[in-house]
This record gives C-alpha cells, sequence and structure tokens, in this order.
C-alpha cells in the first residue's frame, strides 16, 4: 500500500489560457519546468503520479471528449518520451453541481482507487492550482500542494476555508525541487 501523487492539469502541468478552455492539442502547452518535475517524481518512485482534471468545456459543448482524450493521448507520449510514468488520467466533463466526480468532490479520485487498491487516499498527495482542489485533498484526508504564481493568496484563501496547506511554489518544478514531496513521503511512511 502506498500513496499517489494526484496532478491537477491545467495549470499545473500545462499553461492555462485566460477565459477559455484547452480545446484541441495545438493550444497546449507545458509549463515551464512540469516535464522535468514530473520525470522527478516518476524517478524517485514515489506512488504513482494521476491526472485528475475537471474539464467543463466538454459540458458546455466548447469542445468534445474526443478532443479532449487526443490532448491526453499526445501528453502522455509526450511525457513517456521524457521518461515519464504516468499512471493514469481521469477526467470530469460535467457542469458545476451534476456529479460527484467533479472537484472538489472525490468521485474521481475514488475511481483511481477502484483501479489501483494499493492506493492509500491518506498517504497520498493533491497537486493543484485551485480551492476545489485542495478541498478535495482536504476530504481525502491527503496533503494538499499549492502550484501557482502567486501562491501566498491561495494559501490564505485555503486558509480561510479551514484547508491546511502541506506545502506550496510558483511552479511544479520548484515544488518538487524544494523537496516539499519527499518530505511528505517521509511524514506519510510513518503513519
Amino acid at each position: 500500500m502506498s500513496g499517489a501523487i494526484f496532478l491537477d492539469r491545467d495549470g499545473v502541468i500545462n499553461r492555462k489560457i485566460d477565459g477559455d478552455y484547452v480545446r484541441e492539442w495545438a493550444h497546449f502547452e507545458f509549463l515551464p519546468g512540469a516535464i522535468e518535475a514530473l520525470r522527478h517524481l516518476s524517478d524517485r518512485g514515489r506512488g504513482p503520479l494521476i491526472v485528475i482534471t475537471n474539464q467543463r468545456g466538454i459540458a458546455r459543448g466548447l469542445m468534445s471528449a474526443a478532443a479532449v482524450d487526443d490532448i491526453h493521448r499526445r501528453m502522455r507520449e509526450a511525457l513517456a518520451a521524457a521518461g515519464v510514468r504516468l499512471a493514469d488520467i481521469h477526467v470530469c466533463p460535467h457542469e458545476v453541481g451534476a456529479c460527484d466526480c467533479r472537484k472538489p468532490e472525490i468521485g474521481l479520485f475514488l475511481e483511481a482507487v477502484r483501479l489501483d487498491p494499493t492506493i492509500e487516499l491518506n498517504r497520498s498527495a493533491v497537486v493543484g492550482d485551485s480551492l476545489a482542489d485542495l478541498e478535495a485533498g482536504r476530504r481525502l484526508e491527503a496533503d494538499t500542494y499549492v502550484v501557482s504564481p502567486d501562491p501566498a493568496d491561495l494559501v490564505q484563501a485555503a486558509k480561510e476555508q479551514g484547508i491546511a496547506v502541506s506545502g506550496a511554489a510558483t511552479s511544479l518544478l520548484e515544488l518538487v525541487t524544494t523537496g516539499l514531496l519527499d518530505r511528505r513521503s517521509a511524514a506519510t511512511t510513518a503513519r
């Protein structure tokens, strides 16, 4: 049994598009250092790397599920070519309030555990750039990490919501190279 590292996609792995969605591969751009960070996490074997992403643009008819699948297929290929072992990608295509899988709900995390029963949620980490990501982590009793260009604001907002944040950084690479996730692994091993 071990924990997983659950990662949000937009804003953590790839660049967000202000006021829009990443609708096709041509719009997808890895954030600086994201591939390197994922390779480090993959090499360290700290548990499976699993992407959990809300993609409400599907429900809104702004992009198709097939387009999102294509983005993820190409993302996986690019990551595999860089030596990253990504265990899985789980997508919520629904509108707010229409399901139990859209973060901050935890349905997609539970699906990941159903597919890999060795994952212990309370030994896992959730890395995100929104309160919804952090609230999902809180509900799972997982450690939560912020990746944001200005993490202090999100950390403060989380604190006001009663969400403990285990660490914050301006990029996934910074989060990894500062050793925050390594400290999480050491702490959760003792649980």
